[in-house]
């Protein structure tokens, strides 16, 4: 597969807030019992147009989007995040077939296609919405991979994947 984009690397600003905001994530999930959510508004890079049309549909994770969650109204409507005033809660789990530093992406119909910058080494549970979405995955390089689901489960459950990074 081609590069898609270059990946933005999170400079220190941004990691002493992501750092700041972890009790606030904590709080607004609901549990104290599961990885809070770590992707903010400053760690996702907008995939330009050209990136997009290059994606390969059968290297990304389809999921439908489930009717009872709240939309998001626009690209800054944040209250989707927060489970614990009826944001999202239900989440899928993706695995890279790629060892190394990897990214994951998310392409919908309404808000376009977006990166986390957050570096991943493994497995990360991605919060479902109300509409379809597909998630994709690239590497430090910027170069897609391939990755697919490998389960489900919802924020509060206790679940196997309870302790698996949230993006």
């Amino acid at each position: 597969m081609e590069k898609i984009l270059n990946v933005r690397r999170i400079g220190l600003i941004a990691h002493i807030a992501d750092v700041l905001m972890v009790p606030i994530m904590y709080l607004v999930s609901g549990t104290l019992r599961e990885k809070p959510q770590q992707t903010h508004a400053w760690n996702v890079q907008n995939l330009p147009a050209d990136g997009v049309k290059r994606l390969v549909s059968q290297a990304m994770a389809h999921c439908k989007g489930i009717a009872k969650q709240i939309a998001r109204r626009h690209r800054l409507d944040f209250l989707f995040h927060i489970p614990l005033i009826g944001g999202w809660c239900n989440y899928v789990v993706l695995r890279p077939e790629y060892e190394g530093v990897w990214h994951v992406g998310w392409k919908t119909s309404d808000a376009g296609a977006q990166i986390s910058i957050l570096p991943l080494v493994s497995p990360v549970r991605m919060l479902i919405g109300s509409g379809d979405v597909s998630f994709f995955g690239v590497t430090d390089d910027g170069v897609q991979i391939p990755i697919s689901e490998i389960g489900n489960g919802r924020i509060g459950d206790r679940g196997e994947f309870s302790k698996v990074q949230l993006c």
